[in-house]
């Protein structure tokens, strides 16, 4: 089976269901971790571009401890709009 998990934030699917997904990978899944945003709103203190960065290394070894493939749109964080742009995306993260 082909799953594919899409979270808002880098670390909204650790969260929500890293449990779940990396079952299903042992299962022998092709397990997809879909993420909308890069972070970088997400603290006070560290830069937005320093921390969109750390964020999608994150996302990236959280990824493969699962056993996932990880589908980086890589908006800016609090910019997930209803536009072309961000449907295109998720489509697209979709068809894969």
């Amino acid at each position: 089976m082909r799953v594919l998990a899409v979270g808002a934030h880098p670390d909204d699917l650790d969260i929500l269901c890293a449990g779940t997904l990396a079952k299903l990978a042992k299962r022998g899944d092709k397990i997809f971790m879909g993420v909308l945003t890069d972070g970088s709103k997400g603290h006070f203190r560290t830069p937005p571009a320093e921390l969109a960065e750390i964020r999608k290394s994150e996302a990236m070894e959280s990824s493969e401890v699962i056993g996932a493939e990880l589908i980086w749109l890589g908006m800016p964080d609090a910019c997930l709009f209803d536009d072309e742009r961000t449907r295109l995306g998720v489509i697209d993260m979709m068809r894969i």
